[in-house]
């Protein structure tokens, strides 16, 4: 087993524990995983906001990589109601369907060309970052206009003003 010295570390390990910096010649890097690991984590917690755009960035330009809807994927693809909350002016929005995730996704990607157009005004002006999304409750189809219908005068939010 061929071995190697790690230039940041000064230990010895296997070949393997090395990253390739071109795989086709079979070059590694001098520097073993373990110590580049560490250089990584010191990196992004010198700058998270910095590396928090340069990921936003890499996710827009290869989307090749990351297949379907990764923003969204944490929300279910269910019947319910929910709630979206601009996090700077405290305005919201109740809204209801029988694909929630597939409705937050269609409300982020409209870019202020929605039919709701305050809702769309505020994404437009403040950007989605801006946006709080939660979803209230799970529902049955049949139960999903009652129950939004509920919220929104529980809740009394100012962005459904023609849904009251």
């Amino acid at each position: 087993m061929e071995m190697k010295e790690c230039t940041c570390c000064g230990k010895e390990y296997p070949v393997e524990s090395y990253h390739y910096s071109n795989k086709a010649k079979g070059i590694r890097k001098s520097v073993c995983k373990d110590c580049s690991y560490e250089k990584a984590k010191a990196h992004i917690e010198k700058d998270p906001i910095a590396h928090y755009h340069y990921m936003r960035r890499h996710y827009r330009e290869n989307p090749q990589m990351y297949p379907g809807n990764y923003i969204t994927k944490k929300m279910p693809a269910q019947c319910g109601v929910y709630k979206i909350t601009c996090v700077l002016t405290d305005d919201a929005y109740i809204g209801c369907s029988t694909n929630i995730r597939g409705r937050i996704y269609k409300h982020k990607k409209a870019n202020g060309r929605n039919t709701i157009k305050a809702l769309s005004k505020l994404i437009k002006e403040y950007g989605w970052e801006s946006m709080n999304v939660e979803i209230l409750e799970l529902c049955s189809k049949a139960d999903m206009f009652a129950l939004e219908t509920t919220y929104i005068q529980k809740h009394q939010p100012n962005l459904n003003k023609n849904k009251k």
